[in-house]
Order: structure tokens, then sequence, then C-alpha cells
């Protein structure tokens, strides 16, 4: 009962820090809007993507009708290539200009254009019928609301679960600051040390173990759940799509395991307050780069495949694999393991702690 007292005070005193809610709250939702935020939500809708294999006069005119509507990229290679940008909506959706597009307006036949989409919507709609009253006005043929003549042929490009990019992201900013935030309660236990509040807290009578127990597991408690918090409130904000907010938590929480247990060890053999913090921050940035690059080491060029070994010692590499739903009790139980390397490394009496 005194161990659940003594876990509220501290929880209690720490969410006071402004500092806490800055690095685990506000800096993720900063970050993710450029990752993220630019890159999902309404505007990409108005971005199509042409392949244009004919290059005649027709298509360069279809083209520019579409350009006072859309932003439009024109596109090399095949359809397919494209796949991954309408999945992640940097695209709305793909036209494919045939070879025989000019040739049978030429001829007075109908060409047929493939058209792919993730999911049919408004704007797929306008440019359908910008694209038949252009086909329909060459073919001189009369225009209505229902259109004689329908040139599209629409294709849907499957959106596989395992694309989630954005949820992937959202998850692995806010576990990557969770750790980096550390360092401000790392800082505050070395300084409930230095100004000997400590020794006091001893001198009353609590065991050492209810105390060092409610520090740690406040840490552990606040970490996931504000971060958790981040998650939900992204997810709102950034309409991130294809996410399990399950596994996202899950992650969250073993993510602010394992920080609690950095923290355990830094507080225990790193004195000062600045080469605490400049310790636990080293290291989330080297287990961050280190996870990333070694997860992903097929997306990025000049990288030794060396890292893609080493990434299995960076916590942010499972904790990836989980986010994605992948070995997710192998990647618990590494976790777990490395938490527990950590809580050993770091375990101390607090009584000669707060001597030294």
């Amino acid at each position: 009962m005194r161990l659940i007292t003594l876990t509220i005070i501290n929880i209690k005193r720490t969410i006071k820090n402004p500092a806490m809610l800055l690095m685990t709250f506000l800096f993720p939702m900063v970050v993710l809007f450029g990752v993220v935020g630019t890159g999902s939500g309404g505007s990409s809708l108005g971005k199509i993507g042409i392949i244009d294999n004919t290059s005649g006069k027709y298509s360069k005119d279809l083209i520019q009708e579409l350009e006072e509507k859309y932003d439009i990229e024109n596109l090399e290679g095949t359809v397919e290539d494209s796949y991954n940008d309408l999945r992640d909506k940097k695209l709305a959706m793909v036209y494919v200009l045939n070879e025989d597009f000019d040739k049978n307006i030429d001829l007075g036949k109908t060409p047929k254009i493939e058209n792919y989409v993730v999911e049919t919507g408004m704007g797929s709609i306008i440019a359908e019928d910008i694209i038949n009253n252009y086909v329909n006005k060459l073919l001189e043929e009369s225009i209505n609301s229902g259109l004689s003549t329908n040139s599209i042929d629409s294709v849907i490009v499957e959106s596989y679960e395992k694309d989630s990019n954005d949820y992937y992201m959202a998850v692995i900013m806010i576990c990557y600051f969770m750790m980096i935030g550390s360092t401000i309660i790392t800082e505050d236990i070395l300084k409930l040390k230095a100004q000997k509040v400590l020794k006091r807290v001893i001198s009353t009578g609590n065991k050492d173990r209810q105390i060092l127990g409610s520090l740690y597991i406040s840490s552990f408690i606040i970490q996931a759940i504000i971060s958790s918090i981040s998650l939900i409130v992204a997810i709102m904000i950034f309409k991130i799509e294809r996410f399990n907010l399950g596994l996202g938590i899950l992650a969250i929480t073993l993510c602010s395991l394992i920080t609690t247990a950095i923290i355990m060890t830094v507080t225990r053999w790193v004195k000062n307050q600045t080469l605490a913090s400049l310790a636990v921050v080293i290291f989330g940035l080297l287990a961050f780069a280190v996870g990333i690059l070694g997860t992903n080491l097929d997306e990025f060029s000049n990288v030794p495949k060396a890292i893609g070994y080493l990434s299995v010692i960076s916590p942010f590499s499972w904790l990836g694999k989980i986010i994605n739903g992948e070995s997710i009790v192998i990647s618990i139980i590494v976790i777990v393991l490395m938490s527990l390397a950590f809580f050993t490394l770091g375990s101390f009496k607090l009584r000669d702690y707060v001597k030294e």
C-alpha cells in the first residue's frame, strides 16, 4: 500500500514538469506533422500520375485539360511501379494512355484509358468526367450528364495491410522521443539525490524497495500513458489509416519498460546530471539509427550490411517488428530480456547510493 502511495506522489510530482509533456507529446506531434502530416490527408488526393505511352497531340491536350484541376506527375515505366505511391496516398490515381490513343481518335473509335486507384472518390469521378468530355468532344458526339461514351477502364489496386508507413513512423517516432525525453526523469532522480531528498525519505522509515520502486514504476506509467495518448491523437489529427492500435500501444509500453531500465542504469553509474542526460541521448540516437537502418537496409544505399546484423541489439528494430505485426512473441521476449539486463546492471542499494 505504501508503494502505491509513493508511486502516486511521484507521478503527480513528475507530471507537473512541463518539459515532460513537451518531450513526450508536443515534440512528436511537431515532427510527425512534417513526416506524416504532409503526406496524408486530402491534399494528396489532387495529384494524378499519368503514363503517356503515345506522346501525341491529343494526349498532350488531355493532360493540359487535367492540369486545370489537378497537380499532374508524368510517370515512366509500368503502372506497377507506382502502386506504393497509390497505397501511400502520394497519388490519388494513375492513368495510362496507350500507344493507340491518338490513332483510335483519328479513326473515330473510343480509346480505352486505364485508371488505377485504391478507392473511388470524388477526385476520380471529376477526372473521369474531364476525360470523357474531352474524348467525346473530339469524336463529335453529343454530350449530356449521362455521357454516351465511357473511355475509362478502372482497375482497383489492393491496399495491403502491410503498407502502413504512416502508422509505423508515428509509433516509432513516439518511442524515440520517449527515450530521449527520459533525460528529464534521469535528471530529476539525480537532483533528488543531490538535494538530499532521497536521504531524508529513507530516514522516515520507508524501505529501499518502496522508494526505488515508486520512482521507476511512476516513470514507466507516465511514459507509457502520455505516449499512448500521443499515438491516439496522432492517428486522429493526421488521419492515419491501416493501423493496429493494440500493437502500437504494446510497442509503446515495451519501449517504456526498457527506457525505465535505461534510466535506472544511468542514474546508478553516472553521477553528473549533464553527462547522464548526454548518455541517454547518445544511446537513444544510436539505437534509433541502427534500428531504422538495419530494419530498412534495402531502402538505403551505401549502408554497410554489418548494420543489419548490428540492429539485433537495438530495441527499435524489435519494436518495429511488433508495429508491423511480425515475430511479436519473439520481439516481446527480446525486449523484456534487454530490460532485465539493464535493470540488473543498474540495480543498487539506496542507502549506499545516497552516501556516494
